[in-house]
């Protein structure tokens, strides 16, 4: 490791904050993570974003947010880290935004920057608090005072401040709301948050704060507990999704926690390393859904989709590498990590006996099962069946203009089938490379599975950071293991058996139905409960101020000072009067 101070930014008494970078085993992963596949979405963005006007715009957005991502990653103190947390949101503000004529897409941006603010408060409060325990706030010094005098109570407190601000900015429950909406911004915008920045903070902030963390059972227990939660609940609503984008989004959230079901788990080389997979899988899945978008004229409903997979040969093979990733398949990359977790959480439910773990674990299996599910759905909808998209004209009546489409503010235009094509070799080459990494990413940590943790190369690597994870026997691994093979099988098969001869879509008034596909009500709730009285309040607190208080109370100053200028203005005549000769 190398912590290497730039210069002190300030002094004062006995505190000094430096400004320092960090380079260890978890930070250069990460850096390899960002800058790696980063690269690959900037080469894909510049034949994506090809014909837009705001293309110069576009890469200046692009090149701060890796920027910021980049400082987040090297900071040796949390302050440092602090900066680069909030860059991170304005860069997804403005990127999410960046079609900024279009309201859905200001309001989406807005909405991320809002529930990114919690997250950022309980950072600073967390920082308080470390600031006032140890003293310092460089890692190396919180981390070597932790055996001092810090009480478990102030830990603990530490802890879930910092777990509310991964829980905003890695979109877990319950502030998970604003990454589906994030879909508004340009397809490579959520690509890169989704697999190689923003939403990939949190996962990064427990690893490098796991001393903190393991010295708090009741934190650990809360991002396992939330991790697992929002893994099922996320992927339930995925399998009811119309819009590519906005089933790969509420994928990231499910894959999101199975991370932290990893790190609450004390496996955080677990967490890194689906941490690392899913950058590539998910990078190509978003690209590959990208490719489809360009290709149907920013076309996104499945519904309209169907019998790509002869037009778009690169797209469909890319593709299903990546969706055999996600759903668990050996040797694809996904099914090395995934299970891992898996394994790890097994294993701590058979040492502590609780109920509680063994709970986690089943809930992480089903998801598995909803995910493989899922995901073949999506791609027997787009690339099998046959074409359902509306011809030019059709598209042209009776459209939303505002419907989310990657048009850039303008409707879907509809594509003839005859006139669907490949993507250039600008947007292909990327998805090629990705594919591969899909396929043997998971090499790193492939010997784990057989009860050979010293051939865990990348555990080997983090683990002069992160320690060395409690071993699962390898009966447990091949359980794990053996299970989740067929409960990915099983959801493949059920996506097959519904979808292969194509995506068919009618409506369900069934209750339960309805109550998933409307995403269990929650925006409805937080509208109605939450969001409308405090804007309620702010116009009425508003109309107040600007209206009675304030211009009444200016008023009323104006009519004071005149009836007390008259008087004095009076009084002064009069004495001038009476002096006069």
């Amino acid at each position: 490791s190398v912590d290497q101070s730039v210069y002190t930014w300030v002094l004062s008494g006995s505190l000094q904050i430096n400004f320092g970078l960090l380079y260890d085993p978890l930070s250069a992963t990460l850096l390899l993570i960002v800058t790696g596949v980063g690269f690959l979405i900037h080469v894909y963005s510049a034949g994506y974003m090809e014909d837009d006007p705001g293309f110069w715009r576009f890469f200046a957005y692009l090149n701060f947010f890796i920027f910021a991502m980049v400082l987040l990653v090297t900071a040796d103190n949390f302050l440092f880290l602090l900066m680069g947390w909030g860059l991170v949101g304005l860069a997804s503000f403005l990127l999410i935004g960046f079609w900024y004529q279009r309201p859905k897409a200001v309001a989406a941006a807005r909405k991320a920057f809002v529930i990114n603010i919690i997250g950022d408060f309980g950072l600073m409060l967390a920082i308080f608090l470390i600031f006032i325990q140890f003293g310092t706030l460089n890692y190396l010094g919180v981390f070597g005072a932790l055996s001092g005098s810090a009480s478990g109570g102030a830990i603990t407190a530490i802890c879930l401040l910092l777990f509310v601000a991964c829980a905003a900015k890695s979109a877990q429950l319950p502030l998970y709301m604003w990454l589906p909406d994030a879909m508004e911004g340009p397809t490579p915008v959520s690509a890169l948050i989704h697999a190689a920045t923003m939403v990939t903070a949190g996962v990064y902030l427990v690893a490098r704060a796991h001393p903190l963390f393991q010295l708090s059972p009741a934190a650990l227990y809360t991002v396992e507990g939330i991790g697992g939660a929002t893994a099922i609940f996320a992927a339930s609503i995925a399998i009811f999704q119309l819009d590519i984008k906005r089933v790969l989004a509420y994928s990231t959230i499910s894959q999101l926690g199975y991370m932290f079901l990893g790190e609450g788990a004390s496996n955080y080389s677990a967490g890194i390393f689906h941490l690392t997979t899913h950058a590539y899988f998910k990078a190509l899945l978003f690209l590959g859904a990208g490719a489809v978008i360009h290709a149907l004229a920013g076309e996104q409903d499945m519904r309209n989709m169907g019998g790509l997979r002869s037009k778009l040969p690169i797209t469909f093979w890319t593709f299903l590498a990546a969706a055999l990733a996600i759903s668990g398949i050996p040797p694809f990359a996904g099914f090395w990590s995934k299970d891992e977790i898996l394994s790890s959480v097994l294993a701590q439910a058979g040492a502590t006996g609780n109920f509680w773990f063994y709970l986690l674990w089943i809930i992480g299996l089903l998801t598995v099962g909803l995910t493989a599910f899922y995901m073949f759905r999506l791609f027997f909808g787009i690339f099998f069946g046959t074409y359902r998209g509306k011809a030019p004209a059709q598209a042209q009546e009776g459209e939303d203009e505002d419907e989310g489409d990657e048009s850039g503010g303008h409707h879907a235009g509809g594509v003839r089938y005859n006139n669907i094509h490949e993507v250039g070799p600008v947007m292909s080459i990327p998805l090629l490379i990705l594919g591969v990494l899909s396929v043997i990413g998971g090499v790193v940590g492939s010997f784990a599975l057989f009860g050979a943790t010293g051939w865990h190369p990348l555990a080997g690597f983090l683990a002069s950071v992160l320690g060395t994870a409690p071993e699962a026997s390898i009966a447990t691994d091949w359980i794990s293991t053996g299970i989740s093979l067929v409960l990915a099988i099983v959801g493949i098969g059920g996506a097959y058996a519904l979808y292969h001869n194509g995506f068919r879509y009618r409506e369900n008034r069934n209750p339960l139905y309805q109550l998933v596909f409307h995403k269990y009500y929650v925006d409805e709730i937080l509208e109605t409960l939450l969001i409308n009285p405090i804007l309620a309040f702010s116009r009425a607190a508003s109309r107040f101020l600007e209206g009675d208080a304030l211009d009444g109370g200016s008023r009323g100053i104006a009519f004071l000072f005149r009836g007390t200028s008259g008087r004095f203005d009076g009084d002064c005549k009069r004495a001038t009067c009476e002096t006069m000769p």
